[in-house]
């Protein structure tokens, strides 16, 4: 069975889905700090936790700008699915 989000994963992760889908663009880390009242490190915890869930990909991890979301909400534990690997709706497209 899956689990739930961690509280600071799941807000990280809706943060994220909804400021880009509302402005076009992802929050800075300075944004997310002032959203979530979390300190750097903290943030980058979640951001890494998220990306081993495979909930995101972020290859360059120098801004939060690189990051691209691949799942943008908190999975059904209901639900057990196994996470799909980075790239692989991409290879679809591309194999056939």
């Amino acid at each position: 069975m899956i689990a739930l989000l961690p509280d600071i994963e799941r807000k990280l992760l809706r943060i994220l889905y909804n400021y880009s889908a509302g402005r076009r663009r992802l929050p800075t880390m300075k944004e997310l700090e002032i959203k979530t009242g979390r300190s750097t490190e903290d943030i980058k915890a979640g951001l890494l936790a998220l990306e081993q869930d495979n909930y995101i990909v972020w290859e360059d991890k120098t801004d939060t700008r690189h990051i691209v979301i691949t799942e943008g909400w908190d999975r059904d534990p209901k639900i057990a699915t196994p996470p799909t690997p980075p790239g692989a709706a991409n290879r679809y497209f591309t194999e056939h």
